[in-house]
This record gives C-alpha cells, sequence and structure tokens, in this order.
C-alpha cells in the first residue's frame, strides 16, 4: 500500500465512526436532499430560480416515484419492467437505518458501508468526503468511470460488481469482497437505484427551468384531463429514457480482441511512439514522463459545472453558493502516474483495454478513435493492435529504469508530494 492508498485508507476508518452514529442513528426517516446545487447552476445559466414551492413540488414527484431512503420504490412504467436493475426486495435490504428487519435478516447495508462517503442521497458528499482525495463518487449523474461499456453507456451489473470485490486502488474506496454476495448484490441494486432517481432530478429540473412560468408548477396536482395527462407522460418518459440506458447496457459492452502473438521486443517500442505520438497523444496529459504531469489544471464533469475560469468574479461568488448547498470544492484532476504499478480502474489488460478504448467517462481521459486493421496508413486512429501496444508499454513502465530510480527516492505522483 502506497502512502496515500495508507493515508485515505486510515482517515475513512477512523471518521467513518463517527459518521455511522449520524448515519444509523435512531431518526426514523431520512430524506433525499434535492439537487440544490444543480438547480443554482441551471439559474446561473438561465437566470431562473426554482421557488420553495416549486422546490417541494417536485421533491413530492421523484418521492411519488422513487420513495424515500427508508422506503425505497421502484417506478411503475408501461412496457419497462425495471426488476432486473431495481429488485424491490433488494433494496430494502440495502435502505434504511442499520439493523435488522422482522425476520432477523441485515438492513441499512448502503448506510452501513457507502453513506458515510458518499452520502445518503448518493451525492458523493458524506461526512468524510471532503477528507479524501480523490472524492467519493457522486451517483446522480449516473457517470461511471471503470466499466466495459461505451462511454456514455451505464455500466453492468458485472461492473459494478468489480468495483465492489476489488475496491479502488490508490483511492478510499476498500474493497467488499468479503461481504455475503446478497448483500453486495442488495448493494448494486441501491447504487442503481440512486443514480437513475439522481439523473431523473437532473432531468426534471432542466424541464422545470426550461418550460414552466414563473410561480407556476410543472406537476400541478391540481391538473385535469389533458393537462394532468401532459404532466404523467414527462415524469414517465424521463424516467422511461433513462431506465432503458441501464436495461440496455449489457447489450453496450466493448468486445475486446485477443492480444497479438507478438513479442514485447515489438509491442512496446511500437507503444512508446503511439504514446508520443501525434495520434493518441498520451504525452499531453501523463507528461513526457508519465508520471502524470502534463495538463493538471482540468476537471472532470463533476466539478466542470462548478468552475468558470472565464469570469473569475463570478465565479467566486457561485462558488460560495454552490458549497454553501452541499458542493465539495472543486478539485482538479491529476492525471495517472503510469509508473506507479496503481491502476484505479483494475490492472489487468482487458481493463486498460477498455479504459484506452472507451476513454473513463466523465473525466479528460477522452474515447480512442478507432480505424480498421486493413485501413490505409494515412487514415487518423488506433487499430486495435495499436491498442494492445499502447497497453504493454504501460505496463512495462513501472518497471523501467527510471521508474525504479524514482522509487528509490520516494515518491513522484504530484498528489502524493503534496
Amino acid at each position: 500500500m502506497n502512502t496515500t492508498e495508507h493515508r485515505n485508507s486510515l482517515v475513512a476508518t477512523l471518521l467513518a465512526v463517527a459518521a455511522a452514529t449520524t448515519l444509523s442513528g435512531c431518526s426514523s426517516e431520512t430524506d433525499f436532499r434535492l439537487n440544490y446545487v444543480h438547480m443554482q447552476v441551471q439559474e446561473k445559466t438561465t437566470g431562473v430560480a426554482l421557488s420553495d414551492r416549486q422546490h417541494t413540488n417536485l421533491k413530492e414527484v421523484l418521492e411519488a416515484y422513487f420513495g424515500t431512503p427508508d422506503e425505497p420504490r421502484v417506478p411503475q412504467l408501461d412496457g419497462v419492467d425495471l426488476s432486473g436493475v431495481l429488485d424491490i426486495r433488494k433494496l430494502k435490504m440495502a435502505a434504511g437505518p442499520v439493523g435488522r428487519n422482522e425476520a432477523g435478516r441485515k438492513i441499512g447495508l448502503y448506510r452501513e458501508h457507502c453513506g458515510h462517503c458518499h452520502g445518503v442521497t448518493g451525492d458523493g458528499a458524506g461526512p468524510t468526503a471532503k477528507f479524501l482525495n480523490p472524492y467519493p463518487r457522486d451517483f446522480r449523474r449516473g457517470l461511471f468511470k471503470f466499466k466495459s461499456t461505451a462511454r456514455t453507456t451505464p455500466p453492468t451489473t458485472e461492473d459494478l460488481h468489480r468495483i465492489l470485490d476489488e475496491g479502488i486502488p490508490d483511492t478510499a474506496m476498500p474493497s467488499f469482497r468479503l461481504l455475503p454476495e446478497n448483500e453486495r448484490e442488495a448493494l448494486v441494486h441501491y447504487v442503481r437505484y440512486l443514480a437513475i432517481r439522481g439523473e431523473v432530478e437532473r432531468l426534471l429540473i432542466f424541464e422545470y427551468v426550461d418550460t414552466v412560468d414563473e410561480g407556476s408548477l410543472l406537476f400541478d396536482p391540481a391538473a385535469e384531463g389533458d393537462s394532468k395527462a401532459e404532466q404523467l407522460d414527462l415524469v414517465r418518459g424521463v424516467t422511461s429514457e433513462i431506465a432503458e440506458k441501464w436495461l440496455t447496457a449489457p447489450d453496450d459492452v466493448v468486445p475486446v480482441p485477443p492480444r497479438p502473438d507478438r513479442p514485447l521486443a515489438e509491442t512496446i517500442p511500437r507503444g512508446r511512439d503511439l504514446f508520443f505520438g501525434a495520434v493518441a497523444n498520451c504525452v499531453k496529459c501523463h507528461g513526457p514522463t508519465a508520471i502524470g504531469d502534463g495538463v493538471t489544471d482540468d476537471f472532470d464533469e463533476w466539478s466542470k459545472e462548478l468552475v468558470d475560469k472565464q469570469n473569475p468574479t463570478a465565479h467566486e461568488e457561485w462558488l460560495r453558493r454552490y458549497v454553501a448547498n452541499g458542493a465539495l470544492e472543486p478539485r482538479p484532476m491529476k492525471p495517472r502516474n503510469l509508473r506507479t504499478n496503481a491502476y484505479r480502474g483494475g490492472r489487468r489488460p482487458i481493463d486498460l483495454y477498455w479504459r484506452i478504448h472507451n476513454g473513463i467517462a466523465g473525466t479528460p481521459m477522452p474515447a480512442a478513435s478507432m480505424k480498421q486493421a486493413d485501413a490505409p496508413p494515412e487514415a487518423k486512429g488506433l487499430t486495435a493492435d495499436d491498442v494492445w501496444c499502447l497497453i504493454d508499454y504501460v505496463r512495462s513502465l513501472p518497471y523501467d529504469s527510471l521508474s525504479r530510480a524514482a522509487a528509490a527516492h520516494g515518491p513522484t505522483n504530484q498528489r502524493e508530494r503534496q
């Protein structure tokens, strides 16, 4: 375990003890906090601020479809069976205060194992979050970094299980492999539940800001006839659109071709040329020595909507408002130090293939521009063979002479030096 892993693990362990009292305490009900930060982002963009009455209206609609943290619900949608991704029995195992139900089975798994970092609402801003680097994931955008599917597609069940089983190296996210399989399965369903609910909320905020006259309600309980039908169709339509992405995610898994039977003496030099070349251009972010010191002032998608580099004065004022409403201070993304042999998305060759081919959703790491093996030499893009050469080069970096010299003199990762 390196310095950063040890520090984050220690902080998470110590603070989780204090957080557990808050998250599993005696109160009978815990509310889902509305995404006030996203409302303010929309207000900054459009000049439209939702009223307290509209906040209440939005909360009532979300509760009608998704329930509460203590009593979750699965939305009932015409023609869309969500049971495969949101099993109510598994949601109830993960939901609520930590304890046991009348049958003696454990409940409250999410608050016991996840809430102190990811928050009850799944906003990534639990009691321990601000002490961790990187911050815990905010599930509400539906963006997951490490997965087998294309960049804009949600992860599969297997992807989520892999993260729970393996943890994320060089972060405070531990492995939960020792939990019983049914408990891990319940947590997977609950994470999907928080993500789908969060995505629906973000889209409904956008619809509210974009279509509603000042002071009126997007979902008026007094509406009748065609007006009421239109309101219900809107909510169902938004929810169905998001749910379908999760249901069809397995169809979008990127196939990984076998590694060509070529010696490393050939593939590593080719990978190095691609790393520094104009097509792959890995050097731009990971730096000329691959320690992650290229572009170091960029942000991930969770922070970019809070950052306004073009207007520093307005940025400071809005940022104060965002933080007051629950946002964490934005931090620049640090590209991976490829010499430490710690790969957050997994160190298997197949994991590295997906990272290069698919990119990392929500971050500046782009998906590779691909081309067929028989494409003309002047065609832009990488072939599958090129990706494997890059993988061989990246996997060789922790073992070359520069990495060994750096290890002898202490950590080289910028974040470890802070």
